[in-house]
Order: structure tokens, then C-alpha cells, then sequence
């Protein structure tokens, strides 16, 4: 059997199966080869894919569905997002994300090889860690429209209304190239052995759960959660991967404070101090204290220094006491006297001298003395 002959079995297969967007990716392959084998249908067969990719992208410009009783939209719509900035994601998310984006870019090699790309993803961290971010950027990257779900719309108080609201949703984002993020995706497939809810919404994890088996290889489909251990044990298979934000470390929070400070020389050993500060947050918590800052200085008219340094001291009263006496000695460092040092970290004075030494006021070298010497208690 030839390998037209083999697709041509395959096609029949798919179409029987109702497989409409595998049939679709499949056909635009078969006519890739005989418009190559073929010149004289050459024409034809380039007029029919053209018309075929064209059809899913009139789709995407259709009105979003409602729901019945609110008429409330179900869908958010961003038409490609923009981003202002690039996202900064610890090492392995951003591998995971680049390589769904370089899947895409070589689809017609999978194609060839009879391998679908990446057509589901769950994102799996603490709120504020850049889930929803990741999910813009792949839609940015990927040229295509984000849809979101508005569970706010969707979710009513008549139990079957919900489901038929999420398999309307679910059915309009498969005509159209596009990615559907399903946000809080533990509200709608909770555990089905959870005794406390009934059989309706039960069923309706069934069907989520199969629509992400089955979603078309023309889009994507990212689902995020704050709470996994609320997810149906059996949703953690269904994904084609599965990606964990952990908050970020100092470094890359170090990155996130560059980016939206700018070029500044001035504050980079505040920002050093920052980061390690704020380590163990999430990447949201970073941009509101930095923005506040960055608005106090403004405001007030002070230096960005000034407001970082604040900030530190701020940070460091729920710190132990370690970290206090090491954020005291930076500031020593910078010229702080030993009577602001204590008023901005809730140090007594005694503390200071009995932990840094000298009980000098001025930013003179017995602040650098005290500053090595907490380093070599720690």
C-alpha cells in the first residue's frame, strides 16, 4: 500500500470518528504532496488549503457566547496579546514554554511523522507566580487569540445550566486557532470522590476531561490552578504537560526589580538586599512592593534609594533576628546612623551594640567592622 493510499485509510478513519481538525491537519498534508507530485494540480490543490486555513480564522470573529439567562459573555477575548515587557520564569517553566512555542513552529514536521504538537497544558503553582502571564505569552508568541473563561458568567445557580454554559464554551473555542485558558480550573474539575457534591457537576468533569483528550490540534488549551490537590486525579493524565511555577528565587526576582526600575546604578545594591529579602514571594507580591516604592519616591520627591531602603526595613520586621542585624548592618554600611538604623528596623540600640559593636553615629568604619562581623556569626 502506498503512503497516499495508507493516508487516504487513515483520512477515511478520522472522518468516520468525527475528528473534524484532525482530518483538516491531515488533508492539508495530502495536498502538500500532490501539489508537489502533481504541478498541473498544483494551483488547485494550494487554492483548497488556503480556503481551508482561512475558515477557523473567520471563526475566531464570531460573537462570543452568552449565557441564556444573565447574557453575560462566557468568554473574555484578547486578540493576540501584547506584552510590554519579556516575562522572567525560573529556567524549567521557561523550557516547557519555548518548546510548545518550537513544536508549533515545526508542526508540519510532526505532522509528517505522525505526531500531534502539544495540544493541552496544565499550569500548576501559588496565585501571583505568572500563570496567566504564561499563558498570554504563548498566545502572543503563538500569534493567536486568548480566550479566558469567565467562570464568574459561567457558573449559575442552576446546576445544569453551569454545564451546558462550560460545553458551550468548550465547543466555540474548538473552531477557532485559538488558546482557551481555562482559569481556576479547580472550581469546575473537582475531585469526582468528593462526597460533598452531586452527581450534575460530577458528570461535568467527565466531559472537561474528555474535551481535553480530544482538543484539536489547531488550538491550545492551558488550564491553571492555585489548588491541585483539588483536581480529579485522573485530569493529571489527560494533559500533554504539565507545568509547575515555584515562587521565584532571588535572582530572578533581582531581574523583575531591574526591569521595572530601569538602567539605574544607584539602587543595584539596594537591589541586591531586596531580593533576598523577598525571596519565598510571588513573582505579583514583587511588582505591587516595587511599584509602591517606585510611586513613593515619586510622590515624595526622595530617591529610589531611599525608598528601597525603607522597603528593606519594612521587610525585615517579621524577619528573625539574624536577618535583622544583617539588614542593620547594610544600612550601616550606606551611612545610616546607629539611632536610624534602630528606628527603621525596630532594633534597640543595645542590640545593635551588643551584636555590631561600637555605638559610633556615624557612617565611619566601625559600621564596616560590624557589618564582617555579622557575617562571620552567621
Amino acid at each position: 500500500m502506498s503512503d497516499f493510499d495508507r493516508d487516504t485509510v487513515h483520512l477515511v478513519r478520522l472522518a468516520l470518528e468525527g475528528k473534524v481538525d484532525d482530518v483538516a491537519a491531515l488533508s492539508q498534508r495530502m495536498l502538500r504532496a500532490v501539489a508537489a507530485r502533481r504541478p498541473d494540480l498544483a494551483p488547485q490543490a494550494k487554492a483548497v488549503m488556503q480556503a481551508t486555513a482561512a475558515g477557523p480564522i473567520r471563526s475566531a470573529q464570531q460573537p462570543l457566547p452568552v449565557d441564556l439567562d444573565s447574557r453575560l459573555e462566557l468568554l473574555r477575548r484578547e486578540q493576540v496579546p501584547h506584552l510590554a515587557a519579556e516575562p522572567t520564569w525560573p529556567a524549567p517553566v521557561r523550557e516547557q514554554l519555548e518548546a510548545v512555542v518550537h513544536e508549533r513552529e515545526q508542526e508540519e514536521k510532526l505532522v509528517d511523522a505522525g505526531i500531534a504538537p502539544t495540544r493541552s497544558l496544565l499550569f500548576v503553582g501559588p496565585p501571583g507566580v505568572g500563570k496567566t502571564l504564561a499563558a498570554r505569552w504563548l498566545a502572543s508568541q503563538l500569534k493567536r487569540p486568548l480566550l479566558t473563561l469567565d467562570l464568574a458568567a459561567v457558573m449559575s445557580s442552576f446546576l445544569g445550566r453551569t454545564g451546558n454554559n462550560i460545553r458551550v464554551v468548550l465547543d466555540f473555542a474548538r473552531r477557532a486557532p485559538s488558546l482557551l485558558l481555562l482559569d481556576e480550573f479547580d472550581a469546575i474539575a473537582k475531585r469526582r470522590d468528593d462526597a460533598t457534591e452531586v452527581g450534575e457537576l460530577k458528570r461535568l468533569v467527565t466531559v472537561l476531561l474528555q474535551a481535553v483528550d480530544d482538543w484539536p490540534t489547531s488550538g491550545i488549551l492551558v488550564a491553571a490552578t492555585n489548588h491541585s490537590e483539588l483536581l480529579d486525579p485522573a485530569a493529571w493524565r489527560r494533559f500533554d504537560r504539565i507545568v509547575e511555577f515555584p515562587h521565584p528565587n532571588a535572582a530572578e526576582i533581582a531581574k523583575v526589580i531591574r526591569a521595572l526600575t530601569g538602567p539605574d546604578d544607584s539602587v543595584e545594591d539596594s537591589i541586591g538586599m531586596l531580593s533576598a529579602l523577598l525571596e519565598g514571594h510571588s513573582f505579583a507580591d514583587v511588582v505591587r512592593i516595587v511599584n509602591a516604592a517606585r510611586r513613593t519616591a515619586v510622590v515624595s520627591s526622595t530617591s529610589m534609594t531611599s525608598a528601597f531602603e525603607r522597603v528593606v526595613a519594612n521587610l525585615s520586621e517579621a524577619a528573625d533576628l539574624r536577618t535583622k542585624l544583617r539588614v542593620a548592618a547594610w544600612l550601616g554600611s550606606r551611612g545610616k546612623s546607629q539611632r536610624e538604623v534602630a528606628t527603621l528596623t525596630g532594633l534597640s540600640r543595645d542590640t545593635l551594640r551588643k551584636h555590631l559593636g561600637g555605638a559610633s553615629d556615624s557612617a565611619s568604619k566601625s559600621t564596616k567592622r560590624s557589618r564582617s562581623r555579622v557575617y562571620r556569626e552567621e
